[in-house]
């Protein structure tokens, strides 16, 4: 008896070796050849094990089942793959043409089988005849199908290609996100409650998108108002790596000055090529000096909306309608007052890598709210990469009102950065007025300087000449001049008019960033943004600089920014900013966060005027981090006295969407509440599964499915498992493979997940369906004995009262079944003659033991 676990880890370690060489022989022979076991090595005791459907290696059964492909060790594709009866044990798979050309075979070995298939008749290759030197290996547990293929049958393309064949439109799904913001305050100005909710919604069917966008904002004076920004109907132009659109969108910004048009558009979509182009968008800074209400808008449009705590903030995530219109930041303070700022936003560089083409046409109306009359508009413009050096552009903009304008560019790739010149001539004929004609020279400059690691990040100057018109200025300067109010102002002529109004002549903006290095010393980073402009009327110029320093040290970090900007009146508004974080463990060692705090903040912000404020902050989080806090305190000091004040901010990131609240008091008696969520939901075949945030208008989500499975978290973002199988993986990637999967370690229910990764290639908007196959029947360990006191040979097979496999016997004599019920009767088989088999009769109790979710039964006798 004390010899039998010694010679047990020998059997086992025996059997394991040898089932790795079969495994080994079975792979490289493409599984034709037989591997004989000698079940002598398992066990010496009397009982032989039948091995005999493990000499072609692993049995595949016959029939159709959701398989993972892969190719030389990479996940390729995941589909209805089918096994066909051979009369072994391993059934043949059937490698179809369009499978092998899915996964990345070239075409020119396949030719004769792709000419037969497209007679109609699906037919079956012989890899290794037909790509010689290349195997196959299945692993039923996983589902995977391994292919080895010799690199030279095999398509080679840029890095980040998928072949369209494998780009999927995904499920027929409705849609809704909202971002919800809720503000209360009481001040000296009076009470003030106010409501605002962000919303998309959708629909998905086959390649169609139906997206709208829109907000809705509530104020207890004005009541309630909704404004549609976008509504349009949307899919993809697969042939011309295009997007068809129809309905309200922003044009590109990267040419002309960005419209909201009402019509049709198809443009490239960067995205379908390998190394697409990502789209450009500002990062926000500024400062808040209490819990503040943070909007953005553009074009009129409100686009973003949300709290922030006091002290320095940075929005980086900016969801924006166009590429060249500005963007106006608004901060409004818990005691009513407001400051506004201007950020500048348009595209930098035009280059393009040669051969490559970039392109949008488009024609409708002008949708604009300003607007009585929608006039309409056609426009174009085209890109196209002459060489290393040489990118050319050109595009052209008309309108019913006879307005035309064209442009024409070149952009170059130099040792000195990348240029982009371009000329925009526009001729207007304006009634009153007559025919205007002018040109606007735009020069823009793109350089990171290697030997110092200063980025220009946008260097660009436009100069208009006088009667030099865009599209937008043609249609409000005739609106003005056809609705002007001549009974209050008869001697207001057209010229007046257009003497008024207010047209660009020059506009400059400059961002520089500048790491601090010598050697391998960091010197923190420094920053300066700038941009100004002024007009060819009586308008005083506008401009906005800042300049920001910041830097770490052993103790923590600290940082400077410096603002300044002039409006068109003239008036100066300044801010400086300090601050100063210190992490507690660095202040007090051995990872101490006392009162479950683990920073400190201390900052200065100064108007230079009348108005200082000092603020001191404590931050947390929960060990998860999905639970954010944060308590301040800041006293301002300025000519009507000073103003103390305390409040507290706190986040949630649950998996239905974060959550956030903030309270501030100050001993002016104002008061300010404010409640901020962002969630969304589909609606599917399935019913209606909530999202772990909002969703974008063209996210890319995953729907996961994995039955029973609740609890288990997906591999990326917040979502959950639920009760109902389902949850929402956000931030696919269009037309990149994306690796789906869970994490089983917190399930919270007896459910075996037959695997947990797989690859998805979503379409732009797709909505896909991962399922993960589960078994949802109960887990049972059971440690046999054999009623005659012998031993169970490992490997044995464990069958229910159907005949049915369910399990099988491991060392020790231990059973793992799955699929059995409260109780009843197991039949245990190790071979085919008499007394090769015992049945055992088990009863689970309700104070079973339980081996993290599995029941475990004990002292179980196997009746001979």
């Amino acid at each position: 008896m004390f010899l039998r676990p010694s010679f047990l880890c020998l059997a086992i370690c025996a059997a394991l070796q040898t089932s790795a060489l079969a495994a080994d022989a079975s792979a490289s022979t493409s599984s034709n050849e037989e591997v004989e076991f000698n079940d002598q090595f398992l066990f010496n005791t009397g009982t032989n094990i039948d091995v005999s459907r493990f000499s072609r290696g692993n049995p595949v059964v016959p029939g159709t089942f959701k398989t993972q492909i892969l190719l030389n060790g990479q996940k390729k594709l995941l589909t209805d793959f089918t096994f066909k009866e051979n009369g072994t044990t391993r059934a043949t798979p059937c490698f179809t043409p369009k499978i092998l050309l899915q996964v990345g075979i070239k075409a020119e070995p396949l030719k004769d089988a792709l000419s037969k298939e497209e007679d109609g008749h699906e037919i079956c290759v012989s890899l290794n005849d037909q790509l010689s030197g290349s195997s196959w290996d299945f692993d039923a547990s996983t589902q995977e199908l391994s292919l080895s293929v010799p690199q030279i049958y095999v398509e080679r393309h840029p890095g980040g290609y998928v072949d369209p064949s494998l780009w999927e439109d995904g499920i027929t799904a409705g849609i809704l996100s909202y971002d919800l913001n809720a503000w209360h305050s009481d001040s000296a100005y009076g009470s003030e409650d106010t409501a605002y909710a962000g919303l998309k919604y959708g629909l998905n069917m086959g390649p169609w998108r139906l997206r709208s966008r829109g907000t809705l904002n509530w104020s207890e004076d004005e009541g309630t108002d909704y404004s549609s920004q976008e509504a349009y109907l949307q899919r993809d132009v697969t042939a011309l790596r295009a997007q068809l659109l129809l309905g309200d969108s922003y044009t590109r910004g990267d040419t002309f000055n960005a419209i909201n048009l009402r019509g049709v558009r198809m443009y490239n979509d960067d995205r379908m090529l390998p190394g697409g182009v990502s789209t450009y968008a500002p990062t926000i800074r500024g400062v808040a000096k209490t819990n503040a209400k943070v909007t953005i808008s553009q074009n009129g449009n409100k686009i973003y909306e949300s709290t922030v705590p006091p002290g320095a903030f940075e929005i980086d995530d900016l969801s924006t309608t166009g590429y060249g219109s500005d963007l106006i930041v608004t901060i409004e303070e818990s005691d009513g007052s407001q400051r506004n700022f201007s950020v500048p936003y348009s595209s930098v560089s035009q280059m393009l890598r040669p051969g490559y083409g970039r392109w949008d046409i488009g024609a409708g109306e002008l949708n604009d709210n300003g607007l009585k009359d929608k006039p309409r508009v056609a426009y174009l413009t085209g890109y196209y990469g002459l060489s290393n050096t040489f990118t050319g552009y050109a595009g052209m903009q008309y309108m019913d009102t006879d307005y035309l304008s064209g442009l024409l560019g070149i952009a170059m790739n130099t040792g000195i950065g990348a240029f982009a010149l371009d000329v925009t001539h526009s001729d207007a004929d304006v009634d009153g007025v007559g025919r205007l004609t002018g040109q606007s020279y735009r020069l823009s400059w793109s350089k990171l300087l290697s030997d110092t690691n200063t980025s220009f990040n946008v260097a660009a100057y436009r100069f208009s000449t006088e009667d030099y018109l865009t599209l937008n200025d043609a249609a409000s300067l005739s609106e003005d001049i056809k609705y002007r109010d001549t009974s209050r102002n008869p001697d207001h002529t057209s010229e007046d008019v257009y003497n008024r109004f207010q047209r660009m002549k020059n506009q400059v903006q400059v961002n520089v960033s500048q790491p601090l290095t010598v050697g391998k010393d960091d010197y923190g980073s420094l920053y300066v943004n700038g941009s100004w402009q002024d007009y060819w009327t009586e308008s005083s110029s506008t401009s906005q600089y800042s300049m920001g320093y910041n830097n770490s040290f052993w103790l923590g970090s600290y940082s400077i920014s410096l603002q300044r900007s002039y409006d068109e009146y003239g008036e100066k508004d300044d801010s400086l900013y300090l601050s100063l974080n210190i992490p507690l463990e660095n202040l007090l060692g051995n990872n101490k966060h006392p009162g479950g705090f683990s920073s400190v903040n201390m900052s200065v912000n100064s108007d230079f005027k009348d108005s200082t404020t000092f603020n001191t902050s404590a931050n947390g989080n929960s060990e998860d981090y999905r639970f954010n806090y944060s308590v301040n305190a800041s006293t301002n000091h300025s000519d009507s006295g000073d103003l103390n004040q305390i409040g507290g901010y706190g986040s949630y990131n649950s998996q239905y969407g974060p959550l956030s609240l903030s309270a501030s008091a100050s001993d002016d008696n104002s008061r300010q509440y404010s409640l901020s969520y962002s969630g969304g939901m589909l609606v599917h075949s399935g019913g209606i599964t909530l999202a772990p945030g909002s969703i974008g208008d063209t996210d890319t989500l995953a729907l996961v499915n994995a039955p029973g499975a609740k609890g288990a978290h997906l591999s990326i973002g917040d979502g959950v498992i639920g009760s109902s199988g389902y949850a929402i993986m956000p931030y696919l990637t269009a037309y990149r493979e994306n690796t789906v999967g869970i994490d089983i370690s917190e399930m919270d229910a007896d459910v075996e997940v037959k695997s947990t990764s797989t690859v998805a290639v979503p379409r732009s908007g797709a909505i896909l369906r991962v399922d993960f196959e589960t078994d949802q029947g109960r887990s049972l360990l059971l440690e046999l004995h054999r009623s005659d006191n012998s031993f169970i040979p490992l490997g044995a097979d464990v069958l229910n009262e159907k005949g049915e496999s369910v399990g099988s016997v491991g060392q020790a004599g231990q059973a793992y079944v799955r699929g059995v019920e409260e109780s009843g009767k197991l039949r245990v088989v190790w071979g085919s003659e008499a007394g090769s088999s015992c049945t055992v009769n088990y009863h689970i109790t309700p104070s079973a033991q339980k081996v993290g979710l599995t029941t475990l039964l004990n002292n179980q006798t196997c009746q001979m």
